[in-house]
């Protein structure tokens, strides 16, 4: 599948389906449960066990984000209590944030209880901490020898840009309701912190571009309802540019639009986005995978996701997901794309069925 998977982003048509599948909130889960395999904690055995499932490997967190704050004349302080509750605190000459995640244990996930920005005060401390901060390049040195371990099972290591400037003011610093209301109030002030967020990616954009992977993801975890009407102005020139140097180095760009999708993914096909990833149609998300492949036009993006998370578990069967999943392959027939969850196996699903998937989507080739 590897092979396919590199065709479709150099333009060809893949010889086979690719089937790849983001497990690692299901293994959190087990986790949680104190049903981990530890095998699966290290990346070695991650990538064996996706190998037993019939997915080509992509997702790994553990080194995904290609950039890391250094902060200079800031006191930056985080902490965990014994209830997996986390406090970030960034003490300055001109003033202190914080901010706070809890973990939930019945979600097993993580949630953001307290936002660090929340009023023009704080707006100007983060204005004062990003002007020390600098962005550090990370998850590079290692690559190549990643990569080529990768390489031997099938796969490909994924790896992420920063959020993208607009992104990373929500889901980092105000929340989304907050820094619209900030967006709206205090303009100059957040046109300052946006531009120099896209300034500190600099060096980021040089190691890449150097370091020149095949492809690179955009994490920015966008959703229609919430960007749809903000995109075009704060969001479709940085990424324009972004794609711009990526681009001329010869890497690709996926972004991760895992949210409703009516809105954006027309927007982000016709600027040159290389693949529209984590794309959730129906029963959970918001249009069919028909409409998506109409939205895309005639536009070269590729179509990634399609299998909802949420399929995974109750009450849906294997019933359902075998009709879903023939349903997807023939409606995306004629057009590149890639099956994938959508955008990860939940907590509680059942993984037996990523396997059956493998199984079915082979069938289908024959």
């Amino acid at each position: 599948m590897r092979e396919s998977f590199l065709k479709l982003f150099k333009g060809g048509n893949a010889d086979e389906i690719v089937w790849t599948a983001d497990i690692f909130y299901w293994m959190a889960g087990k986790k949680v449960a104190g049903q981990v395999n530890s095998e699966w904690e290290n990346e070695v055995g991650y990538l064996q066990f996706c190998k037993e499932l019939g997915i080509m490997p992509y997702y790994w967190y553990k080194k995904f984000w290609l950039g890391v704050p250094r902060y200079t004349a800031i006191d930056f302080i985080e902490s965990k209590s014994v209830l997996g509750s986390k406090r970030y605190v960034w003490k300055t000459a001109v003033g202190e944030l914080w901010g706070e995640t809890v973990f939930l244990k019945e979600s097993c996930s993580e949630a953001c209880a307290k936002y660090p920005v929340e009023n023009e005060d704080d707006l100007k401390t983060l204005l004062y901490i990003l002007e020390h901060r600098q962005m550090i390049p990370d998850c590079i040195e290692d690559y190549h020898e990643r990569f080529e371990l990768w390489v031997a099972y099938g796969g490909i290591p994924c790896i992420a840009m920063p959020r993208s400037p607009l992104s990373c003011f929500f889901y980092e610093w105000t929340g989304l309701q907050n820094g619209i209301y900030m967006l709206m109030d205090y303009p100059g002030l957040v046109g300052e912190i946006l531009n120099l967020m896209e300034e500190q990616e600099i060096p980021i954009l040089n190691a890449v571009c150097k370091l020149s992977p095949p492809l690179v993801h955009f994490a920015d975890n966008l959703s229609s309802e919430n960007f749809s009407s903000l995109f075009e102005s704060f969001m479709a020139e940085p990424y324009k540019r972004r794609l711009s140097r990526l681009h001329n180095a010869g890497i690709k760009c996926a972004v991760h639009l895992d949210g409703t999708t009516r809105g954006l993914l027309p927007r982000l096909a016709e600027l040159g986005i290389d693949a529209i990833e984590a794309l959730t149609p129906y029963p959970s998300g918001d249009i069919t995978s028909v409409e998506m492949r109409e939205l895309i036009n005639d536009t070269n993006a590729i179509l990634w996701g399609g299998v909802p998370g949420a399929m995974f578990s109750e009450p849906f069967t294997w019933k359902h997901m075998k009709k879903h999943v023939e349903d997807l392959v023939q409606n995306w027939h004629g057009t590149r794309f890639i099956i994938a969850v959508a955008d990860q196996v939940p907590a509680n699903g059942n993984i037996k069925l990523v396997k059956k998937v493998s199984e079915l989507l082979k069938s289908l080739m024959t």
